[in-house]
């Protein structure tokens, strides 16, 4: 591979992908320890992304929770990449296979995220029509069931906004533009916009609108995620682009992507007037 992730942050997506894997298997901890012949501790620092954990046991591990095909290639690339010693990295330009893999592990265990999002509803937030429509239009090439896995993968990643002892906050800012700019049809539109009132109904989701009308507000000019796991002190900057991902996990960098969300935030419409905005324009659409 051309470019190696930080450790620490392989044994994260590591350990949260093996814990994902043993749950659904059904199996605990001591069980799994046993497995590897070592205590029960080491599992739980193992999930929790402290503790490393070797190649050959990962291939145990795998064997037990009887992984797909798939997740053994995966995980075991993650595995090797993180068994090595390599010098710490300021940023990591993702470069593995299946590189936004990495962002669901990091997603599905996030207690707090924070994003700002210019051009479209940001994926945790879509219905599935509008989801399968900026897939087709991002790929109109593609074999319709890489289209429906696509779909289907966006879908289950919002399992998270359900889980509110994981998922404390889910904080956004949307640009107005995402709100007009139609993605498949009006109807689709109609209904993105309906779900989106649904879902700023609940406690752990705010949605708060940046109108095309504020003055002087801080110009950004590509959407951005901030990702907080309470459980592996983690926390980190997500950018996306057409080539693949970017990770920022120094704190400094953290901090500044921060206060800039911190400025766009404040200069949003609050959470009431920004669900007022999103029926007008959705009125707009019928």
């Amino acid at each position: 591979m051309p470019t190696t992730a930080d450790p620490r942050m392989l044994r994260i997506q590591l350990g949260i992908e093996l814990r994902r894997l043993r749950e659904e298997a059904d199996r605990s901890t001591f069980e799994a320890a046993d497995v590897l012949g070592c205590k029960q501790p080491k599992m739980s620092k193992v999930e929790g992304g402290s503790q490393g954990i070797k190649p050959e046991e990962v291939a145990q591990l795998l064997d037990f929770y009887g992984a797909s095909a798939k997740q053994r290639r995966y995980l075991a690339e993650v595995a090797e990449q993180a068994a090595k010693r390599n010098r710490p990295k300021k940023y990591h330009r993702d470069a593995v296979p299946d590189w936004f893999q990495r962002f669901l592990a990091l997603e599905s265990a996030a207690t707090e995220i924070r994003l700002y999002e210019m051009e479209t509803i940001t994926g945790l937030l879509q219905t599935e029509e509008y989801a399968r429509s900026t897939i087709q239009a991002w790929e109109p090439a593609a074999d319709p069931r890489v289209i429906e896995q696509q779909v289907q993968t966006r879908m289950q990643r919002q399992v998270v906004l359900k889980s509110k002892n994981r998922l404390r906050s889910l904080d956004v800012v949307l640009s107005e533009a995402a709100l007009h700019r139609v993605q498949g049809s009006s109807e689709i539109m109609h209904a993105q916009l309906s779900h989106l009132l649904e879902l700023a109904e609940r406690t752990n989701v705010a949605i708060r609108i940046l109108p095309f009308d504020v003055p002087n507000r801080v110009t950004v000019l590509s959407s951005f995620t901030l990702l907080h796991l309470g459980a592996q002190q983690l926390s980190a900057v997500y950018l996306e682009d057409v080539l693949g991902a970017t990770y920022l996990w120094e704190p400094d960098e953290y901090t500044r992507y921060s206060m800039t969300l911190d400025r766009l935030q404040a200069a949003a419409l609050p959470i009431e007037e920004s669900r007022e905005l999103i029926a007008k324009v959705q009125s707009a659409n019928t």
